[in-house]
């Protein structure tokens, strides 16, 4: 029977590297001599995100930041998922990992194609959970408006934080709770700023350049990055592996960590063993 996370424990786990600018990163290292695998998290989450799903890649070295802005990462000046990519090289340099596989969540998956698209000769295969090119198709909505109407203190039990980490199928409620209070300890203007990042990014021409082999996985109930963020990816990456999970929402790694661990071990070890 696998454990359950430490969640209590988690931020103890976390160390620091420092960037080229002064910020330090901090990230989670299972260690090991696995096949090192980058998992980048979403937007207000952080490297906890990857708490659940953790106990069933056993065998792969996971390296998992806390992307500026979140958890224990403080934010950057100027962010962008460009920016975001640069610093997931120089905490692989600062680790000595010269080549790695990568998936990413939402915002993670985001960086995780720019990252393929800058660093190409770094990434040996890349997985998208939930991910987009064009996240600035949720510009006009009701979402958006919410987030640029936030303010200080958020609260972590309020409706908005309740609405905004809902899934379709259950998921433990104490992981629940400190992803809700990480993201209510982020600053309003933080929340609004990376939103803003988002806004503005449209990676579908960067896209051409990715020659790592992709994994497109989705769950069937996002709401966020449903069907036509879907339909992008797929006229994008034509020769991906693709599995779309049947009552997921816009996080299966929380909802099926099993399952997605699963759909990602087999899908790096065919890149392993073609």
């Amino acid at each position: 029977m696998i454990a359950a996370a430490d969640q209590a424990g988690w931020n103890a786990r976390k160390r620091f590297v420092a960037m080229a600018d002064g910020r330090r990163l901090a990230y989670v290292d299972s260690g090991g001599d696995g096949m090192p695998l980058f998992l980048l998290h979403g937007y207000t989450d952080s490297s906890r995100s990857w708490s659940l799903i953790e106990p069933h890649l056993a065998g792969l070295r996971l390296v998992m930041p806390d992307l500026p802005g979140h958890g224990l990462s403080p934010a950057m000046p100027l962010p962008a998922v460009e920016a975001f990519a640069d610093d997931i090289v120089r905490l692989a340099d600062a680790l000595d990992v010269a080549r790695f596989a990568v998936a990413g969540h939402s915002m993670g998956a985001i960086t995780a194609f720019a990252l393929a698209a800058r660093h190409g000769g770094r990434v040996t295969a890349l997985a998208s959970i939930c991910g987009s090119l064009r996240p600035d198709l949720l510009a006009d909505t009701a979402l958006g408006a919410e987030i640029r109407a936030l303010a200080d203190p958020i609260e972590p039990e309020s409706r908005f934080l309740r609405e905004w980490h809902r899934c379709a199928l259950p998921v433990d409620a104490d992981f629940i709770r400190w992803i809700a209070r990480e993201a209510a300890d982020m600053p309003a203007a933080v929340w609004q700023a990376l939103y803003a990042v988002l806004e503005a990014t449209d990676l579908r021409r960067a896209a051409s350049g990715i020659r790592a082999p992709v994994l497109l996985l989705a769950g069937d109930e996002d709401a966020l990055f449903d069907a036509p963020h879907r339909a992008i990816l797929h006229a994008a990456f034509p020769r991906a592996t693709t599995e779309i999970l049947a009552v997921h929402s816009h996080n299966p790694h929380w909802e099926s960590p099993a399952r997605v661990a699963a759909a990602l071990l087999a899908f790096l070890t065919q890149r392993m063993h073609p």
